[in-house]
Order: structure tokens, then sequence, then C-alpha cells
């Protein structure tokens, strides 16, 4: 799905906007985790978006360098480790700016997530807390456009400082298919669904277990930590192959990864929180 998506991209967007289209696409657990959740009657749901920011964060600039640099140390491809240390450090300000921006989108996605729910993401949720109203929702619609806003605005003036980073990029593992985008994107449709009725399943059966670990208010924190870290599984995958391209466009995809997505997250929980918002002014009866 992610290949087609940054084939596609390239063929209708533009050379420069494939960086963006290719973390954007690896957003689309977080979007149906979350939509299929509201469909089942839980706003906890938009916790998945949210939490993605803290995921992609340490598994997108510790974990998935990490897994690189192990694998070629197995391999003994001492020379690619010196070569990916020497480009970390020659873009050592390209760094700094992703990991700038992906903190900056964690601290808007924290703030949004005390909005949904009235508690800290790393605090334990109580079940029976009272649902958020609709002006708190909409407080938190602000905090992502502010913090979407802010991303856009210094990622404009990187691109026009450095174009190549994002026209640069290798394009050997991208495909233009529709049919097989739709095919991906239904499968993974499916999927959530399953993950979802898991969830729902792992609320009810093992409560007194896991709220131990996230809290009386069980289905929001598997979809902070639990679902977020599996919907982030395919930007780890992107920042994996980016990682081990060794060029410097290739490094700005990989920790796009983590900023980029991290500012879709965001847009994604405003989305979550504006059909929230909607549904409860319709009188529909929701639950965290």
């Amino acid at each position: 799905m992610v290949s087609c998506a940054a084939g596609l991209a390239g063929d209708y967007l533009g050379r420069e906007q494939r960086t963006l289209v290719i973390n954007s696409s690896t957003n689309n657990p977080e979007l149906l985790l979350m939509l299929v959740s509201l469909g089942l009657g839980r706003l906890g749901g938009i916790a998945t978006p949210l939490g993605s920011n803290f995921a992609n964060i340490y598994i997108m600039f510790f974990v998935a360098p990490l897994f690189v640099l192990v694998k070629w140390f197995f391999k003994r491809d001492f020379n690619k480790i010196l070569n990916l240390m020497t480009l970390i450090n020659r873009e050592k300000k390209l760094v700094i700016w992703h990991s700038i921006m992906s903190l900056s989108m964690f601290g808007f996605a924290s703030i949004a997530y005390w909005c949904l729910t009235g508690g800290f993401q790393f605090n334990y949720l109580s079940e029976d807390i009272p649902l958020r109203t609709w002006h708190w929702l909409l407080i938190g619609v602000l905090i992502c456009i502010i913090g979407i806003g802010i991303f856009v605005y210094f990622e404009n003036n990187l691109k026009k400082k450095r174009p190549g980073l994002f026209e640069d990029i290798t394009e050997e593992d991208f495909e233009s298919n529709w049919w097989k985008f739709f095919l991906g994107t239904i499968s993974l449709t499916v999927l959530c669904y399953v993950l979802n009725a898991l969830f729902l399943a792992y609320t009810e059966l093992y409560s007194s277990v896991l709220s131990q670990w996230l809290g009386s208010a069980v289905f929001v924190g598997l979809h902070y930590f639990i679902g977020s870290l599996i919907s982030s599984l395919p930007e780890a995958n992107v920042a994996i192959k980016n990682y081990e391209r060794l060029t410097s466009p290739d490094l700005n995809t990989a920790l796009a990864s983590a900023s980029q997505s991290n500012m879709t997250n965001l847009a994604l929980g405003c989305l979550g929180c504006i059909i929230a918002t909607i549904l409860l002014l319709t009188g529909l009866s929701y639950k965290l």
C-alpha cells in the first residue's frame, strides 16, 4: 500500500510530495483504527493517532537505526555502519530539525489527549470518568490545527532551503498501481476491525489484569500504547529501508517517518475530535 501510494504520488502530485505521501499513507492504520472505534461507539480510538506520536519517536529515532546497525554488524558490513554514522554526523542539523518537530508534535498530541480524556497519557484513566463535552473536543481540534500549522510553516522553509531532500529520494521500491493500493487498504480495514474487536474483548475479559498497567479505561490504554505501536510498524518499515540507502534524501525520508507522520497523526486526531463532536451533538451515546 505504501509503495503504491508513493508511486501514484510521483505520477499525480509531483516528486517533491512523495515524502509526505509515503509517511501519510503509513498513517492509514491509525485512521482506520480510529474510524472503526468510533463506529463501535467508542471515542477512545482517537488515542491511536495521538499515541502514535509517542511510538514514532522511540521507534524511528532509536529502534529502526539500531535494527539496521545490528543487522549490518552480524553481516560484518562495517563499512556501511561507518557510512551511516558519517551521514548522520554530516546531517546532524537535519536530524535535530526532525527531532524538534517530532517532539513538538508529540507535545501538541499530549494536550489534545488531555482535552479528550481529562488525563495525562501516562497516568491511569478511570473507566467511569465523565465524558468530556464537545467544547473540550473542539479545543482539541484547535490544538491540533495549531500544531499542523507550525509544522507546515517550518517544513516549507526546509523545502526552500534544500529541495533535493524531497525530490531525489530513491524510487526502486515504488509502484504506481491503483489496484494494489486499494487491495492493501481494504485488507488493512478488515484487520483494523479485528483489532478493535480484540481490544473490546480484552477490555471485558482481562480488565482486572490490564487495569494494573493501563488504568480502568482499558480500551483507551490499549489504543494509546498497543494500537499505536502496531500502527507504527509501517513507518518503521519505511524508516529501516531508507536508513539502509545511505543518502541524505533517504535519511530525510527515514526521519520524516517520525516528524511528518506525527504531523499527520495530529490531523487524524483533529478529524477524530470533529467527528466525535458531531456525534455527541446529535445525542448519540458514546463512551471512552
